[in-house]
């Protein structure tokens, strides 16, 4: 009886060792590895590919395997092919540290999964109990900044600590951070140089940027725009884009070095190619005001919205005022769009900023008093200064609550300090506007 064409395919395969088919599990995530040392991330997915099916490999191997081509996938930017990978890594081994980490950063995130900061610091202290420094380094973190966990800085301390006693580098960076003014009352910007020296020694040059921003924002003592040109420039020869940025701003400005406006558009291009988001709205700021290069408005947008769609706040907040400057319906769609976008970052200003576009625009279509006064007062709770306050009693206004309007700007006038008569005079503008049961519009 004679066999089929495709049975005899079938037992020449079989026949034929792994290696010579191509199935060599074991050397193809090796070369992956290398791939993705090489950040040839598609590359080492092709590799990646036929060993997750390989019967070769045992479950360690496997939930490695699915981890790195997890790992491709965050690398650019693929959050949910990256989330499934590290959810399989984890169905073949519970214990792989690594997808631990690399999962609850996306929780952490919310990049390709519902944001879940209670269930990012579970992961992170699971990897953390299998003794691995990044996650004894995020859960550090998440303590300094309150994420997922109330902060405590002394417990941020402790455990950053033990990682950067392990040589993580951003555990280093963590620590250094910890005794700066954003963190402490009482910064010791001594100890915080210190951390960033120790970063710099075990390999990070962005330890140097870092440095650099204490000297130029004066931390310890009068600001030194001419040391920090210095290290911005260390920073930037040994490779750090955002370093670039950082000396650009010098030149545009003449902060620690003489003015000059063209190298300052040389080195926002030369960032911006390199991929850092913060050039795209340094460009975008030179091409709409003619700095350093012919104006071109058009230009200047398509940079601000490279920037906004990376989800840049300051890119977000320049696109809103170039949409708002132009006129027609598609413009304040857009400016509302973005003003959306912006806030669903959670930050107080853009919230803020969406809630009083909402409530005071002269366009009816632009208006939406129950979304800007829920928008208020999230920005209220996160911080109740007199302009958030002001933004609240508007929003009370545009959706007919003018005794409550009256009410919360007369809290933000008694916020304010004494040195600020105009804004004074423009809330008891607003003021008299409520107490005549009328909205304010801009």
């Amino acid at each position: 009886m004679r066999c089929s064409t495709r049975i005899l395919c079938a037992l020449w395969l079989l026949c034929q060792p792994l290696a010579a088919l191509g199935l060599d599990a074991r050397a193809d995530i090796t070369k992956a590895v290398e791939l993705i040392e090489a950040q040839q991330f598609s590359l080492a997915r092709t590799y990646l590919g036929p060993a997750l099916i390989s019967p070769a490999l045992n479950q360690g191997e496997r939930s490695r395997a699915y981890y790195l081509r997890g790992y491709t996938y965050v690398a650019e930017n693929l959050p949910v092919s990256a989330r499934k990978d590290f959810t399989r890594a984890l169905e073949f081994n519970p214990a792989n540290p690594a997808a631990l980490v690399e999962l609850g950063r996306l929780h952490l995130a919310g990049r390709g999964i519902e944001k879940d900061p209670q269930l990012a610091f579970t992961l992170f202290q699971q990897a953390a109990d299998l003794g691995y420094s990044a996650g004894h380094f995020h859960i550090g973190y998440a303590y300094l900044l309150g994420e997922g966990v109330d902060k405590n800085l002394l417990k941020a301390r402790e455990i950053l600590t033990k990682a950067a006693e392990d040589g993580h580098v951003f555990a280093m960076l963590s620590l250094a951070s910890s005794y700066r003014q954003d963190h402490v009352a009482r910064p010791e910007p001594e100890l915080a140089a210190q951390w960033y020296e120790k970063a710099h020694e075990a390999g990070s040059d962005k330890a140097l940027l870092s440095l650099g921003y204490m000297y130029a924002n004066g931390e310890f003592g009068e600001p030194d725009h001419g040391t920090a040109v210095k290290l911005f420039e260390r920073a930037a020869d040994a490779g750090v884009e955002s370093a670039r940025v950082s000396l650009a701003y010098a030149y545009l400005t003449g902060r620690g070095v003489e003015q000059d406006n063209e190298r300052a558009f040389e080195l926002y291009l030369t960032a911006a190619r390199a991929g850092e988001t913060a050039s795209y709205v340094g460009l975008g700021h030179m091409y709409e005001a003619g700095i350093g290069t012919v104006a071109d408005p058009e230009i200047a947008r398509s940079w601000y919205e490279k920037a906004a769609r990376l989800g840049n706040m300051e890119g977000q907040q320049r696109l809103i005022s170039w949409f708002l400057g132009k006129t027609g319906a598609e413009a304040r769609r857009q400016a509302i769009y973005w003003g959306r976008q912006a806030a669903l970052s959670g930050d107080a200003k853009a919230m803020n900023d969406y809630a009083w576009l909402l409530a005071t625009s002269k366009f009816d279509k632009m208006r939406n008093g129950t979304l800007a006064l829920d928008q208020a007062e999230k920005a209220v709770a996160k911080n109740a200064s007199p302009a958030y306050l002001d933004t609240l009693a508007a929003a009370y206004a545009e959706i007919g609550n003018f005794e409550q309007a009256v009410t919360v700007q007369l809290q933000a006038l008694d916020a304010l300090d004494a040195d600020t008569e105009g804004l004074r005079r423009e809330l008891e503008e607003r003021l008299a506007q409520y107490r005549r049961s009328q909205p304010w519009r801009e």
